[in-house]
């Protein structure tokens, strides 16, 4: 049967050995042959004579580092996108790729950062790999009468809200809209209400995902239960999900049957402030002795942010009902407190009104809308309550940032996991760090912006539980043990041995 194939295999520069190029060439075929259940238009190849193509595939939003500028062991072999999930193309994808030797990385769209998808630059062996971008997966399916849907991995948070607000219903998913669920969910997923109803993952009734054998197989907490377990906040190292089964819960009085709703006509309790610098010991007290003892309904963050038409240092204090509008006489005490509290210093804006669900989930998405921004970040767990030095160090550090992009997110604590999972760290606080600046071509401003993250998180080291896998940070391949200390002790020999179960060839990521 004759076919086109639109790729084109070139002669290899003199950097790559004949024997990649002749490994290629088998991988080629056999991802372009017309029974091969992905278009050739969906597939690139390192060796081909159209390099933009191949670049432009392995772009991410983050400009850390440019897709020209990974090393080699981080640029794939391939970079396949399909179109369908659970096809047997992924599979196919997967059983070929291991027949050559190579590894088998996922990613969901665009929330990896610089090549920490790329598993070869973070591998201790440094095998050649296939970059399965699931970005194309972002179908949704709401059942709303047993308030459950289905979500593709490439669907977006806003893609996700959309939908599910039509009936009044919602999910812990990610802060911002931007996020792709399949990056979100796999690393856990500490998400809008996870206070109240748990971690993004603790929502996950079950999940497909394309194992290294090539088949497809379904996990939930009766049907292969080890690997419900692990994936649920470690899936980066089993497999390829593709597809999530989630559970829902209202976020109106009267969730609906019908589509009857949108994101700016549903309500949601708020209080929201600005402190200036000279307020951040104060907010910081308050936050340290009220957060822990607020309703589970309550989730209370502090975003650290700088003011770019003044370059000061602000701290947004947010607190958000994530039960439906007004059914809480609890929820509307607590939030006084917060407004009795606030009226008592000064203040650079403040509210009480009611903010809307489309305000509630896109409220973070602005540090997220340029693509032109590079991002250098790590999330950190501690322990409840913070401890009053750690919160000295914070406000420390924040006075030092020097990107006016940058921020920090401290996310309310004291939640309990409804679940068993591999996420971990119950009842703790969630910090997120993010050095965000914009490349100016000089490398002494990158370093800049990078060494500040590097310090922070030197100095607030002794009153970490752990890190969240989340890979915005690059990692070095001499840091072998990062992953161990993203998990507890148990938690981390639980997903070795499940890796060993159900990964024994390491075909996917390196635990």
């Amino acid at each position: 049967m004759k076919f086109t194939v639109i790729l084109s295999v070139v002669v290899a520069a003199a950097s790559f050995a004949a024997a990649d190029v002749a490994t290629q060439d088998k991988v080629f075929k056999a991802y372009t042959f017309p029974s091969f259940a992905i278009s050739s238009a969906d597939i690139q190849f390192r060796h081909q004579s159209n390099k933009n193509a191949y670049y432009g595939a392995l772009k991410t939003f983050n400009n850390l580092i440019t897709p020209r500028e990974f090393p080699k062991t981080a640029q794939p072999l391939a970079i396949i996108r399909p179109s369908k999930a659970n096809n047997k193309g992924i599979g196919q994808v997967v059983k070929t790729a291991k027949k050559h030797g190579l590894r088998v990385s996922a990613r969901s769209g665009g929330y990896q950062s610089g090549y920490s998808s790329n598993m070869a630059a973070i591998d201790n062996k440094k095998q050649d790999f296939v970059l399965v971008d699931l970005s194309k997966l972002n179908k949704v399916t709401v059942n709303p009468k047993a308030r459950t849907a289905t979500a593709e991995p490439g669907v977006t948070g806003l893609e996700l809200y959309t939908e599910l607000i039509k009936y009044g219903l919602h999910f812990a998913g990610p802060h911002t809209t931007r996020v792709t669920l399949g990056g979100f969910l796999l690393q856990g997923g500490m998400g809008i209400g996870s206070r109240l109803h748990g971690a993004g993952v603790d929502n996950v009734l079950g999940f497909d995902i394309v194992t290294q054998d090539g088949r497809t197989v379904y996990a939930d907490a009766k049907t292969n239960k080890d690997l419900f377990y692990a994936v649920r906040g470690g899936g980066q190292f089993f497999g390829v999900v593709t597809k999530f089964y989630l559970r829902l819960v209202p976020i109106v009085k009267n969730p609906s049957l019908t589509p009857k709703y949108d994101a700016k006509s549903v309500k949601i309790d708020q209080v929201f402030a600005i402190f200036d610098r000279p307020q951040a010991n104060d907010l910081m007290k308050f936050y340290g002795k009220y957060d822990p003892q607020a309703p589970k309904a309550l989730e209370n963050k502090v975003i650290f942010v700088v003011d770019a038409a003044t370059n000061n240092k602000q701290y947004l204090f947010a607190s958000v009902s994530a039960v439906p509008f007004n059914s809480s006489t609890a929820v509307q005490k607590s939030q006084a407190k917060i407004t009795e509290w606030y009226k008592t210093l000064p203040t650079n804006f403040t509210t009480s009104d009611p903010s809307d669900y489309h305000g509630v989930i896109s409220g973070s998405d602005a540090g997220w809308a340029d693509n032109d921004l590079s991002y250098y970040a790590e999330d950190v767990w501690f322990k409840v309550p913070l401890d009053p030095r750690l919160q000295q160090i914070l406000i420390k550090q924040w006075d030092k940032v020097p990107s006016a992009l940058s921020t920090m997110a401290l996310n309310t604590g004291t939640w309990d996991a409804p679940t068993k999972n591999s996420l971990g760290y119950d009842r703790s606080y969630s910090l997120c760090i993010y050095s965000i600046w914009k490349r100016n071509g000089t490398e002494a401003w990158d370093q800049k912006n990078k060494a500040w993250a590097d310090e922070t998180l030197k100095a607030i080291k002794p009153y970490t539980l752990g890190y969240y896998a989340n890979e915005l940070r690059p990692k070095k391949l001499q840091d072998r043990d990062y992953w161990e200390k993203c998990y507890e002790k148990k938690t981390y020999k639980t997903l070795k041995v499940t890796k060993n179960k159900w990964d024994p060839k390491n075909v996917f990521k390196s635990l």
